[in-house]
Order: structure tokens, then C-alpha cells, then sequence
């Protein structure tokens, strides 16, 4: 048995993730270990399978229309309509599928990914993954010539928690339409940058301080990892992202306690918050 090394993100800190290539017939059995039954997989858990195991070597070059519809919620039937039948020997009961999709260049070579789909208990798809960095490329570039670029300066960026999610929710599913636009333009950005050289992105979840502190510090987590989840799902290189809460620890708002309930909440809201720390080396 081989293995080989794919980019990762972990809750704590970068960490290497280790794919083993299967050597014997895959059947039902999932490929990734500990895929919850609402269709979530720690990321050093992750494992893509081999290339040369697929059943259908060449892959494909996906609709582009269709690979935008891939979304949390959507069911089996609908991957198997937009995407085709995975490229690998997942069963019918399989709680992943895999594909192998190809991509022009701009320099008329074709650039080879690895695609995966989680499904949730009831068979609908929840995360989905990318390998390997930069995958899927952006398309409809030209070939430019050398230019010297600017590194961008360490940035901090603050997304109200209160916009990206619904009150008290943290998965993806639960990420509000004005939310999924925020992170859309900053997944952009951040692709941008790694072209200008290696990207580092540090996200924080936040909290405010009502409610217990446990619980605020694994609410804070999961926003962070959903967000960062997010962002790999386009295009950001996971390896150069961590993700990791800090509860109510670090507020940037102080309320007093007299306030009538509502009151306090609404003054605490600059607290409730998602931060990303973005710092771009040559």
C-alpha cells in the first residue's frame, strides 16, 4: 500500500493528510473515515483515492453550469444528473462519491482534479473537496507575460457573524444568501492573492458572552471551520488555511450587563464575528 500527501485544513493548525490508495475493491465501504451522519468529516480524515483506480481513467470535463449547481442539500439523483456516474467504485450506499475532472488552460494544457462529494445520512450532499491546490482553475484566463507584483500587507478581515449565519446555526446549509455573497468575494480575493505568492489565513470564530462558555468556544469552532470549508470549496488552497475558535474570549464590544435583554444583545453584535487573518509571502 502507497501513500501520497494532499492539502488539508484542521480545526487547530495545519497538519498533513495522508490519502491511502485502496488495494482491493472498494464497495460500500467509505473511502474517508467518520463522516457524521449530517454529512461532516474532520479534514485530516479526508482521503481521496488513487487515480489509477478509477473505472474510468480519462475523467471528464465538467459543465460548468452544472458543477455551479453543487450545493449543500442536493441529493444523489441530482449529482448523478449534473456530474455522471463517480469515477470510482463507490456503491450504491456510499457515503462519498469521487470524480476526476479536467480542465483547459490557458497554454492548452489540461489540468487534472479530484472532486468529492460527502453525503449526509439520507443520502444528500453536504461538503464537498477539492485536490490539489488551485483545483478548480479559474477559467477564461489568457497566458500573461512575468510581472513584478505587490505583496498585499497582512490584512485583517471581520465578517459580522450575525450576516454570514442564522442566529444560533454554524453549517453550511445555515450560511444566509447576503453571507454566501461575502464569502464568494473573499474566496475571489484570496484566489487572487495566491497568485502573487504563498497565502496564510488564519480564521477565528467569535462569540458574545451570552450563553455558556463551552458552548460558545464549540458554536465560535464550527462557524470557523464552516467558513474555511467554504472557502476551499472555491479554490482557496487548503493548505494554507487554519481554523479554530476563541468563544467569548476576545470581545471587541463591552455591554452592561443593565441593559434589557434585547438591548444587551444588539450592543453586543460587533462580537459576534468570523475574522480572517491574511499575510501573503514571495
Amino acid at each position: 500500500m502507497k501513500t501520497h500527501y494532499i492539502n488539508k485544513i484542521a480545526s487547530l493548525g495545519a497538519l498533513s493528510l495522508v490519502t491511502l490508495a485502496m488495494t482491493g475493491c472498494l464497495g460500500t465501504k467509505s473511502l474517508s473515515n467518520g463522516i457524521t451522519d449530517d454529512g461532516r468529516v474532520d479534514m485530516q480524515n479526508i482521503v481521496f483515492p488513487e487515480l489509477d483506480a478509477a473505472w474510468q481513467d480519462q475523467g471528464q470535463f465538467p459543465n460548468s453550469e452544472n458543477l455551479s449547481k453543487m450545493r449543500p442539500g442536493v441529493d444523489k439523483d441530482d449529482v448523478y444528473q449534473l456530474l455522471g456516474r463517480p469515477h470510482f467504485k463507490e456503491g450504491q450506499y456510499a457515503r462519498e462519491w469521487d470524480y476526476i475532472m479536467k480542465f483547459y488552460m490557458p497554454d492548452e494544457s489540461v489540468k487534472i482534479c479530484q472532486y468529492k462529494v460527502i453525503f449526509d445520512k439520507d443520502y444528500k450532499g453536504q461538503e464537498f473537496y477539492w485536490m490539489p491546490a488551485g483545483c478548480p482553475p479559474n477559467q477564461g484566463t489568457t497566458v500573461s507575460p512575468p510581472v513584478i507584483t505587490v505583496q498585499p500587507a497582512p490584512e485583517r478581515i471581520t465578517l459580522g457573524a450575525d450576516a454570514l449565519f442564522a442566529f444560533d446555526k454554524s453549517s453550511a446549509q445555515n450560511i444566509l444568501p447576503n453571507g454566501r455573497n461575502e464569502l464568494d468575494a473573499l474566496a475571489q480575493k484570496l484566489r487572487e492573492y495566491q497568485q502573487t505568492g504563498d497565502i496564510r489565513v488564519v480564521i477565528t470564530g467569535h462569540t458574545d458572552r451570552k450563553g455558556d462558555d463551552a458552548y460558545n468556544m464549540r458554536l465560535s469552532t464550527q462557524r470557523a471551520r464552516t467558513v474555511a470549508n467554504y472557502l476551499v470549496n472555491q479554490g482557496v488552497n487548503p493548505n494554507s488555511i487554519s481554523a479554530n475558535g476563541a468563544g467569548e474570549t476576545q470581545p471587541v464590544q463591552q455591554c452592561s450587563t443593565a441593559l434589557p435583554r434585547q438591548q444587551e444583545i444588539d450592543c453586543l453584535q460587533p462580537n459576534r464575528r468570523v475574522t480572517l487573518d491574511v499575510t501573503v509571502t514571495q
